[in-house]
């Protein structure tokens, strides 16, 4: 596992203790709605951190040719239909350029400058001139406990939250399922409005704007 990150639970987990069979559990949240909005039809995605394939399978729905990026075989070998790539997101470099690079789940909140800006390089590296890219940020007060929220069989619930210096935030997540539990310490940190702009503007991105009015959805073109 990774420093200041790892999963419990039953089945596989990955390096950064991501537990595979929740992620097959999870449901879609009208993701996949908000992106195609923001796109043009049948458009060329790159989805960087796929997992399972939640969002992947509503994107090929849609009429999208996705191809789905995960470092994790036990989750790319979930993604049915289309493409994979195993590969972690820092070290991918394909000769194509997509309509679309996609990079959800809070990943550009990596508590690591380095790595996102690794992060954002392959995102930059990937997409088309005058293409999009859409990240999926994590907004302070976002982490805060105690949380907990049921619906369902389903009961989520956020506890142990660490504030470090830097806006980093470290803190427990555990999930149950149908009697089933999962959790995963995780370490990210919020960024503001400044300092994403001028990391984007480092790889050759600039911010365009939000998706929605809460921000945590951020449209990015090329330079």
């Amino acid at each position: 596992m990774r420093v200041g990150q790892g999963g419990d639970g039953p089945g596989p987990h990955t390096p950064d203790g991501s537990a595979v069979e929740l992620y097959e559990l999870a449901p879609v949240t009208g993701e996949d709605e908000l992106i195609n909005a923001a796109i043009e039809p049948a458009s060329r995605i790159l989805e960087l951190g796929c997992g399972t394939g939640r969002i992947t399978r509503p994107l090929l729905a849609l009429g999208h040719h996705v191809v789905a990026v995960d470092e994790s075989a036990e989750m790319v070998a979930r993604v049915p239909g289309t493409e994979t790539i195993r590969s972690t997101i820092g070290d991918l470099r394909l000769d194509r350029r997509f309509d679309l690079v996609l990079m959800m789940s809070f990943l550009v909140n990596v508590a690591d400058e380095a790595e996102r800006l690794r992060l954002l390089r392959t995102c930059a590296h990937h997409v088309r001139p005058g293409g999009t890219v859409l990240l999926q940020q994590q907004l302070p007060g976002m982490l805060h406990a105690p949380t907990v929220r049921e619906k369902g069989n389903r009961r989520f619930v956020v506890s142990d939250v660490e504030q470090r210096p830097g806006n980093i935030q470290a803190a427990t997540l555990t999930h149950t399922v149908d009697g089933r539990t999962w959790s995963q310490r995780i370490l990210t940190q919020n960024l503001t409005e400044e300092q994403l702009a001028s990391q984007l503007t480092q790889v050759g991105l600039t911010l365009a704007d939000y998706l929605t009015p809460d921000r945590t959805w951020v449209r990015a073109r090329t330079a």
